[in-house]
């Protein structure tokens, strides 16, 4: 039985495909068409997935989406109601015949939460027939989505109150209108609607989270969280997940998410791009958390493991934020207010001269968001008393926050979904329909993330004399042998090897890899390749069985997912992956999980003693490449010194 699940019409559309429970193969669509965290629909991804399988589309027997127009829809219609009263109670009308905006209703031409009307007709359904899709507006940062139902739109003249029921009537009349899943699939393949016989299903988008993160752990039971910006109106989501069942305990519901105070800080802080919330933990050890104060009133915690914002810092809820979800890269419009400015002083600039203040801004809001989280993790463990926890959602690639749980909480162990974000909804939507909806039994345990493109010797030959390189060719034996010897050299190594990861790390197979000794690597790398803000640290890749010997934590993080306190004896030997705060956002590599990538780091430590490289992902300012042809490019317009393609490598003439 093949299981196709999909991801589309916000950031990191991406595709997955399982057969009889097992992965086949998951991908991110920005690997293929080269646009960072596209958005729109996942067609290149959904071929490849096909292809690897060896099958058609007319072979798989169910095909569902990360997102559900129907759920919580009381919840939307009751918050679209309250907001356009709330509009019509701001509105007088003056003497001169002006109306006064008392509370603003978003941009002209657009939806309350900014998704021009275009963007709200593209977002999909199961079956053309089912309510509205534009009762569920998408947005993502860290996961932001489905904000709420529009109150102003052209044509209800955006004067609330009885106008809120005629729009909710005009969208859903547009649902036959809307062009559906089955469309999109079969456009994507150029095949007739007809020969899809598989049967189409809405996930809930914080569900698709959850089972991302269960049914292909290594757990049995296991306390269960997503936390993400929104999805299908709900922000954060806990449950239990046992053998073939998640049962949800608990939620945080729109207007309220951790996803929301990161990224209107990361706004504020002068870092406007989609996924520049990573720069901003990359910072915060750099600062003093002398604004937790102002944190604590910006987000609050209740009872119940539950939060709340202060709604007078963000824009979201009230004027609407404009959005962008074309087949390009997400956009996302201001959403910190005024009250940013009032509590913390005018915006930085983009571009302009970092300071303390920005600093220990970067510094509170991540303490904050760590106070919150073990809040709300302490919780789930009280109402669930299990020790196992699995993770999900766009805030849980916060690796900092990851590596403290197990300090402060009574959590023993965790899974933390390799593609935490909303790509890997793609693969819950799978598991979710498999058990799930089906009950059948669980058979995969994702240890590591290599389900994407591979390609042979001959592939990699081929285009190599096509591009009319010299190269070498070794053994299996010789080729990590003298890979590792170039790290010792100090040479900046390009290691492409077989299957691409699934989610943003690169873990080995898609890797820029160099000598963590070299304090001077960072900048190294900086100057020749990444071009990176110089507060961003880069990773440890260890042997896993070597872990305690230069980490203050064990635990093992094959997927690059958790920061551990580097041991401060051990600091002097490794400064380049060794963060300003004496951390290491490390991956632990085991044999069983990357043969490969494991004997070329036991090849390093018989040279050097140390059993670490550092490991960056293979790219310029672009998403990490998929293909040689993708490598190739990007070592010819650096200045890497060697490739390495499976069994062969190019060197830079000097």
């Amino acid at each position: 039985m093949y299981i196709l699940g999909i991801n589309a019409y916000h950031g990191d559309a991406a595709a997955a495909l399982i057969k009889d429970g097992r992965i086949v193969a998951a991908a991110e669509e920005e690997r293929f068409n080269r646009v960072k965290h596209c958005a729109g629909f996942p067609a290149a991804a959904l071929r490849y997935c096909l292809e690897a399988a060896g099958i058609t589309i007319a072979d798989v027997d169910h095909i569902g989406i990360s997102r559900d127009p129907s759920a919580h829809l009381h919840k939307k219609i009751l918050f679209a109601a309250s907001r356009a009263a709330k509009e019509a109670v701001g509105r007088r009308q003056t003497a001169g015949g002006r109306i006064k905006e008392v509370v603003g209703s978003g941009q002209k031409g657009s939806s309350d939460f900014g998704l021009r009307n275009s963007d709200l007709a593209r977002v999909p359904t199961a079956t053309s027939d089912s309510e509205s899709s534009a009762l569920s507006t998408q947005h993502s940062a860290l996961g932001i989505r489905d904000s709420a139902l529009s109150t102003s739109s052209p044509g209800n003249g955006g004067n609330g109150g009885p106008g809120i029921f005629r729009q909710i009537k005009d969208r859903l009349s547009n649902a036959a209108k809307v062009r559906d899943l089955k469309d999109d699939v079969a456009q994507a393949l150029g095949v007739e609607k007809k020969s899809i016989r598989a049967q189409f299903h809405n996930i809930e988008h914080h569900r698709a989270h959850l089972a991302s993160s269960f049914y292909v752990s290594p757990f049995e039971r296991a306390a269960l969280l997503s936390i993400d910006g929104f999805g299908d109106f709900i922000s954060t989501m806990w449950a239990r997940g046992d053998g073939n069942t998640i049962d949800v305990l608990g939620q945080v519901e729109y207007p309220y998410s951790t996803g929301i105070v990161y990224t209107a800080t990361t706004q504020f802080l002068g870092f406007p791009h989609y996924g520049d919330e990573g720069k901003v933990m990359g910072l915060a050890p750099y600062g003093q958390p002398r604004f937790m104060n102002e944190f604590r009133e910006i987000i609050q915690t209740e009872a119940g493991g539950k939060f709340k914002l202060n709604l007078d810092y963000f824009r979201h809820h009230a004027e609407g934020v404009d959005m962008s979800w074309d087949q390009g890269s997400p956009k996302i419009g201001r959403i910190f207010s005024d009250a940013f400015v009032q509590a913390f002083g005018p915006a930085r600039e983009p571009g302009a001269a970092l300071t303390d203040r920005e600093r220990d801004i970067a510094a509170s809001l991540q303490q904050r968001l760590e106070e919150v989280f073990f809040h709300l993790l302490n919780h789930l463990h009280q109402e669930t008393g299990l020790t196992d926890l699995g993770l999900s959602g766009g805030v849980a690639y916060n690796s900092v926050m990851n590596g403290k749980l197990l300090l402060n909480t009574p959590f023993r162990r965790v899974y933390v979904q390799p593609a935490a974000g909303d790509s890997g909804t793609a693969l819950g939507v799978c598991y979710e329909i498999h058990n799930g909806m089906l009950k059948q039994p669980r058979r995969e345990v994702m240890l590591g993330a290599y389900t994407g493109p591979e390609f042979t010797n001959d592939e990699i030959r081929a285009e190599l004399e096509k591009r009319e390189l010299v190269f070498e060719t070794f053994s299996d034996e010789e080729v990590t042998r003298r890979a590792a010897q170039d790290i010792a050299d100090g040479l900046v190594v390009g290691w492409f090897q077989g299957r691409m990861e699934f989610g943003p790390r690169a873990l080995g197979n898609r890797s820029i890899v160099v000598d963590p000794r070299r304090a001077d690597m960072k900048e190294i790398l900086n100057d020749r390749i990444k071009k990176r803000e110089p507060f961003r640290p880069f990773a440890p890749s260890i042997l896993e069985e070597r872990t305690a010997d230069y980490f203050e934590q064990d635990h093992p993080a094959p997927t690059m997912l958790m920061v551990y306190q580097v041991r401060p004896e051990r600091r002097a030997e490794v400064p380049a992956i060794t963060h300003v705060d004496g951390s290491g956002r490390l991956q632990t590599v085991s044999r069983e999980v990357n043969d490969r990538y494991y004997q070329l780091i036991s090849d390093f430590a018989k040279l050097t003693g140390v059993p670490i490289v550092l490991n960056t992902s293979f790219n310029e300012n672009e998403p990490v490449v998929c293909t040689p042809t993708h490598a190739i490019d990007c070592f010819l317009k650096t200045r890497m010194d060697v490739l390495y393609l499976g069994n062969h490598s190019v060197r830079r003439k000097s």
